[in-house]
């Protein structure tokens, strides 16, 4: 009956309050926060206070996995105890097979339904691997995969298992994406719960790699712990995945935290620093050899991943939810230019967990992130925008917005000395010391199809030519200058100089130029020369 009362209540206040849109605030140099919008009708108030009051615990739990208790609030959705006899069950796991490398250059060709490569039996799944010449691979193993039977944003992900032992060995409790929506690997990412290698016996790794941190690069972020008998004993390998971050574990003991720092990622996008906002399948596979496995002892087969389980947990973050998230704080500025700026702020506090945030610019919708930072591009130069922030629940409960004011750099002028190392976006080139009467640095190791380019503001349309300060060694070569247009504006012919500290200055020909703002591009048609300085002039 008080549930009751007090729905009515609140409908009641609903009603008389009536429907607000967007509000919009003075615009200032400052910081400010405000209710950017509000609930719009007494439903909406209702399912948020039946919700609250009426959640279950138990909400998420399947069928299968009834048997299991939540651990916290995270509850059991998907779960394989193995605990019957053959081929692993079809409606968990699907297949990748084949051999080629597996981009890694593995050795082995993964099976499909192949009892002698996978297989359950006494309470445990065996994934095998054998010396066998089978379709041009010398070793025949297994990969299973979730694929479409489990897929999941978010959860707490546990594998107990015990490792194959034996130089060679490379065996995996990982994931990929299912959907690939920032692009192929490594840009919508991959999650390491555990890898080992025989070759290193005492260790286990868990780590990420996105379009910007990965192995190829070098730059894959990971951590690594010590398991002694992990190649005689199980363990519980396991991850927890949340927004923005990430914990590994072994039995239970975090040994690793990852997460997202904006200023870190000051010139990367959203996307390749983390990818995770998107659904992951499992992977459970053993290879042999490749690029980390290393070289097979042949001795050691027949070697096997045994798994005693694999459960996958789940909040209900919306159920749970009761409150408001709170506004974010130190909203600011990370990264401008003259048509792009980058915003960031202190994540936003919530009862149970913010979602996502979404980035009105100039009181419009511009995205969504469930990081605490954001790029607006295609912006104008010499322009203020208002940026607003408002954190978002699971629930779908919004928090006050925080709004800033930023304006964009100013585009150079066309008139006056243009370093060439103070280009835009360049191809092929490098900069070095320079012995010119100017010093700094110069633009070198130019070859043919080279280039540089350079977003300028023309305050006057008229004729111009462009002089270069050029220096070639032995060769000289040609420079082509791009506008708007496919063609060249001018073509500039580079004379040898007789050293490549040799400095002289080449004028192109006359060329028309229309008032506005273009990027220009210095192309290299024929390369073998430094460039120091350009300069536009206006022919009178």
């Amino acid at each position: 009956m008080k549930k009751i009362l007090l729905i009515i209540s609140l409908s009641l206040f609903a009603f008389l309050v009536g429907c607000q849109g967007l509000t919009t605030a003075n615009t200032t140099n400052d910081t400010t926060t405000e209710e950017i919008t509000t609930l719009t009708s007494s439903e909406d108030i209702t399912t948020q206070l039946t919700t609250a009051l009426t959640y279950d615990p138990r909400s998420l739990v399947t069928e299968e996995c009834e048997h299991l208790d939540n651990i916290g609030d995270w509850q059991p959705v998907w779960c394989d105890e193995f605990d019957y006899t053959g081929l692993p069950d079809s409606s968990h796991w699907l297949y990748d097979s084949g051999g080629g490398g597996w981009g890694n250059g593995e050795l082995q060709y993964y099976t499909r339904e192949d009892l002698d490569n996978a297989y359950v039996s006494d309470g445990t799944l065996k994934i095998t691997a054998l010396q066998e010449n089978y379709l041009g691979s010398d070793y025949t193993s297994a990969r299973l995969i979730t694929k479409y039977n489990g897929d999941w944003l978010y959860g707490k992900i546990q594998v107990r298992a015990k490792l194959p032992s034996g130089d060679g060995t490379w065996p995996a409790i990982w994931m990929l994406p299912t959907d690939w929506a920032y692009g192929g690997w490594p840009y919508s990412g991959e999650i390491d719960i555990m890898e080992h290698v025989g070759a290193d016996p005492y260790k286990v790794y868990g780590t990420l790699h996105t379009g910007a941190y990965n192995h190829n690069l070098g730059t894959q972020i990971g951590y690594s712990k010590t398991v002694s008998d992990c190649e005689s004993e199980f363990h519980v390998y396991e991850i927890e995945w949340e927004p923005a971050r990430m914990q590994v574990f072994v039995d239970g003991v975090s040994y690793g935290t990852f997460g997202y720092n904006p200023l870190y990622n000051v010139n990367v996008d959203n996307s390749d620093a983390w990818p995770f906002d998107q659904r992951f399948h499992l992977i459970l596979n053993l290879a042999i050899g490749g690029s980390w496995g290393g070289t097979v002892d042949n001795d050691i087969f027949p070697q096997s991943l045994e798994v005693d389980y694999v459960r996958v947990y789940q909040k209900d973050y919306a159920g749970m939810d009761q409150e408001d998230p709170e506004p974010v704080t130190d909203l600011g500025l990370l990264d401008k230019d003259q048509d792009s700026i980058k915003i960031f702020w202190d994540k936003a506090i919530d009862d149970i967990m913010v979602k996502e945030y979404e980035i009105y610019l100039d009181n419009v919708l511009l995205g969504t992130t469930t990081l605490n930072a954001y790029r607006a591009e295609d912006l104008l130069p010499s322009t203020t925008y208002r940026f607003d922030v408002v954190a978002v629940d699971f629930a779908g409960n919004r928090s006050d917005a925080v709004n800033v004011n930023i304006t964009t750099e100013e585009v150079r002028s066309i008139l006056g000395v243009i370093q060439a190392e103070s280009y835009d976006s360049m191809s092929g080139v490098a900069t070095q010391t320079c012995e010119d009467t100017d010093g700094g640095l110069n633009v070198g190791w130019i070859d043919t199809n080279d280039y540089m380019e350079y977003t300028l503001n023309i305050p006057e349309s008229g004729t111009y030519t462009i002089t270069y300060r050029i220096a070639s060694e032995s060769t000289g070569g040609e420079i082509k200058l791009y506008g708007s247009s496919l063609l060249p504006l001018t073509t500039t012919t580079v004379p040898v100089t007789g050293g490549w500290q040799v400095w002289t200055d080449v004028v192109s020909a006359e060329f028309n130029l229309s008032a506005g703002i273009y990027t220009f591009k210095v192309k290299a048609s024929i390369g073998g020369f430094n460039l120091n300085y350009f300069e536009f002039k206006k022919v009178e």
